[in-house]
């Protein structure tokens, strides 16, 4: 079995990484769905409207985002149908065979017209009984090879030729060999091979369609006047077929192990993130379903053993001891059932896991019946199916940025107006503080300290308004935008968590929106 590693399922992340983009983002162009950056005077204007499922349907192509029918809540759906598989030719096969064909003995009139003119031609046919391997009810072989030797010890000049063909008129065998007699050794041999495709056998109707049939035209000429004798020359064949590959079979198909190796999921979507390693969630309802497919025409068995959880190197075993039952499928069709792991997966993703592990054995034919079939194409294959209802909690936790500029020349600016306002029915509080920064990180004047999002609902949005100005009083010694010269960075700290800083699990719905708007204006002062 292969070892599967995936995109991480715990997308939830991009919605935190898009309200993080949206703090720290530098000041340039950026378009992420609906929400636009358009830099003026390199000061952000920002006029933005989307809804969570928009942010995760921009920035993610494989995975499905749809709201559940009868809560409307926000579900993030990941599927994959290749945890493991695999096909019946790895479990069953066809072994070499060999025909039982008898020796070809000259009867007494045919050596009598041989001695008496020097030369005899005869025909034969025989019908031939495929061996059934097993206790089966008909093979269709997809290919093979046939080898073939020769043995034959009559004193004269041999010309054979052998054709053989199956049930259906199909070819198996063109031989044609002349053997030379030297006057000596009358013992000669020879071998061929030959490649087949397409046979088909019956075992258990007319015995016709369970046997080969082999057509021989031979001449024998004299040599030296050397006459034959009754018996004591034959024309002996061991033909076997070999390195078979099946079409199909069916019948009685023995009881074959699954085993599979651990298939692996990859879970570690935050540790790996520097700014998101840290992040503290909790998932009320996750949903992960195991999902099985037969197209062979047997039924199946598998034994889902255990979860093993991978957390800074330490794995831990999670039993499960559930078994799932499919039934044979028809030609041409498939069989499917699968399981629910929810309670176990709850107690596994809630632990923040680097990875899962998951172990499957299995019995294909468990009840051993009589009456079965596979083709070369027939397979099983498992895959999984996660659910992440947007019911969960997130604490609290910190990002600290710096955004670097070019420097502020405030030289005939009168006054800067800084006007922020959202309106937010998710529920999630984003507190942001935004500090002007000296080069060596002394800090000028606070920008903003506050709430940039407070969580909501759609029925009660939470609006935020803030207005801060810059300005050259006239009236005054003091000028504010004087300081702004050596401004050269920007200190950001941001904290998000789910309402009441996470401390309850929250439910995001469809239509559930964020609107902000940050205007900026400038007055400057003009001289003629």
């Amino acid at each position: 079995m292969k070892k599967i590693i995936h995109k991480p399922y715990l997308l939830f992340g991009i919605l935190i990484s898009i309200f993080i983009g949206g703090c720290y983002s530098e000041l340039s162009n950026l378009e992420l769905g609906k929400l636009q950056w358009s830099p003026e005077l390199g000061v952000p204007l920002i006029d933005s409207e989307f809804t969570l499922t928009e942010i995760l349907e921009a920035n993610s192509s494989d995975i499905e985002v749809s709201p559940d029918p009868e809560s409307d809540v926000l579900v993030i759906r990941i599927s994959d149908d290749s945890l493991f598989s695999q096909y019946a030719t790895d479990y069953f096969a066809l072994s070499d065979q060999t025909l039982n064909v008898p020796p070809i003995i000259l009867t007494q009139e045919e050596i009598n017209e041989f001695n008496a003119n020097g030369q005899v031609t005869i025909s034969r046919e025989a019908m031939i009984d495929y061996p059934n391997q097993g206790d089966l009810d008909r093979i269709i072989i997809d290919q093979g090879t046939v080898q073939t030797q020769v043995t034959e010890n009559f004193p004269a000049n041999v010309n054979l030729t052998l054709q053989m063909e199956d049930p259906n008129n199909t070819p198996i065998l063109n031989y044609n060999n002349f053997f030379n007699y030297d006057g000596f050794n009358p013992i000669s041999t020879d071998q061929s091979t030959d490649q087949f495709n397409g046979l088909e056998f019956t075992f258990n109707a007319d015995p016709v369609l369970r046997q080969v049939l082999a057509i021989f035209d031979i001449t024998l000429e004299k040599v030296n006047g050397q006459n034959l004798i009754f018996g004591a020359n034959s024309i002996d064949l061991n033909i076997g077929v070999e390195d078979l590959e099946f079409e199909a079979l069916y019948g009685d198909l023995s009881s074959q192990d699954i085993s599979t190796e651990e298939n692996t999921i990859q879970t570690d979507a935050f540790s790996q993130s520097e700014i998101l390693s840290e992040l503290d969630y909790y998932f009320e309802n996750p949903q992960f379903r195991l999902n099985f497919t037969n197209s062979m025409g047997i039924p199946i068995r598998f034994d889902v053993n255990n979860f093993t959880t991978y957390k800074d190197g330490t794995a831990s075993n999670e039993p499960i001891n559930s078994s799932i039952e499919l039934a044979a499928a028809t030609v041409g069709s498939t069989t499917t059932s699968g399981n629910n792991f929810d309670n176990i997966f709850k107690s596994i993703i809630n632990n923040v896991p680097d990875s899962v592990s998951l172990q499957v054995d299995g019995l294909i034919d468990p009840d051993n019946t009589p009456n079965n079939f596979v083709t070369k194409d027939s397979y099983f294959q498992a895959g999984y199916e996660v659910n992440l209802p947007l019911e969960f909690s997130l604490g609290g936790f910190e990002i600290n940025e710096t955004v670097s500029l070019d420097g502020i020349d405030p030289q005939e600016l009168q006054y800067a107006l800084f006007k922020f306002t959202s309106e937010n029915s998710l529920p999630i509080d984003i507190d942001f503080k935004a500090d002007l920064l000296t080069q060596d990180s002394t800090v000028v004047m606070n920008l903003f300290d506050g709430k940039f999002l407070a969580g909501g609902t759609e029925e009660a949005p939470e609006a935020i308004s803030d207005l801060i100005r810059l300005e050259d009083d006239p009236e005054t010694s003091n000028n504010e935008l004087d300081d702004l010269v050596n401004v050269k960075r920007v200190g950001i700290r941001a904290t998000i968590s789910t309402t009441n800083n996470g401390s309850e699990v929250v439910s995001i719905t469809s239509g559930a929106s964020v609107k902000f708007n940050l205007a900026v204006q400038a007055k400057y002062n003009v001289n003629f």
